[in-house]
């Protein structure tokens, strides 16, 4: 058998071979590829990533939730709460809390909000009326707050001191055994309710679409295995037009 055919058959078979593992990606591209183009249309770009297990291989872990029982009923079960970032008065998002979450109550007409480093006053529907951070006043080393009265109270390893929420003013205050506000378990339906609106506000399947398309699902390897499947569709595409043109007798014209 001369070279010329037996490396004919030897590019046939690897042709067969490489076609078979590039199918494979030819279908991950196609799907991705025409749910990409039409990701408007199926509302992809707005759908967001629920899965945990996606959103953990994205590097977004499910925060920790804090939630503080509100002292005086606004409604039934009230609760303050804090994911992520973000303050919650049950299922509404009414600010941010950038450190940890250390106390929350109820004044007559006005949520009194203690995050660590800032004091913020919110009305019984959630708007925000005052941030006050320790460089507007706000005692330094504030750990924990509770109620007396009228007055905020608030707990400083030099000892406790009321606020007004009227005159916005601090004062030293001499008293003893303050029961401080202290975080609680809130109901099962809450938790889901705020880990959906968490998840919600993440990453879109438009998004995952386009790294799997693009293989950046998988990294720098994924990128590396697709640009492989490119190539070896372009092999295939090369040696199925060279084995269609050299077949034996393609030329040859009619007697």
């Amino acid at each position: 058998m001369s070279p010329y055919r037996i490396f004919r058959m030897l590019l046939l078979r690897w042709h067969r071979r490489i076609g078979v593992v590039a199918a494979i990606f030819v279908v991950v591209l196609v799907v991705t590829g025409i749910a990409i183009n039409h990701s408007d249309d199926w509302g992809l770009d707005k759908k967001p990533l629920k899965q945990a297990w996606l959103l953990k291989h994205y590097g977004i872990p499910t925060p920790i939730l804090r939630s503080f029982p509100l002292n005086r009923s606004l409604a039934s079960g009230a609760w303050l709460s804090q994911f992520g970032d973000g303050l919650y008065l049950a299922e509404k998002q009414i600010g941010s809390c950038n450190g940890p979450l250390l106390g929350a109550a109820v004044l007559p007409d006005t949520i009194a909000v203690l995050c660590a480093g800032r004091l913020q006053l919110f009305t019984l529907a959630g708007e925000k009326l005052d941030d006050i951070s320790e460089s507007l006043g706000l005692p330094r080393g504030v750990e924990a707050l509770s109620l007396y009265q009228e007055a905020v109270l608030l707990r400083t390893a030099g000892g406790v001191i009321a606020f007004d929420s009227r005159s916005l003013m601090f004062s030293v205050m001499n008293i003893e055994n303050v029961i401080w506000a202290e975080p609680g378990l809130a109901p099962p339906a809450l938790q889901r309710s705020l880990l959906e609106q968490y998840r919600g506000s993440g990453l879109s399947w438009e998004r995952l679409l386009l790294d799997l398309h693009s293989g950046r699902l998988f990294g720098s390897v994924g990128v590396f295995i697709m640009d492989l499947a490119a190539i070896a569709l372009l092999l295939i595409a090369l040696s199925g037009v060279w084995v269609w043109v050299t077949k034996p007798g393609r030329w040859k014209r009619p007697s």
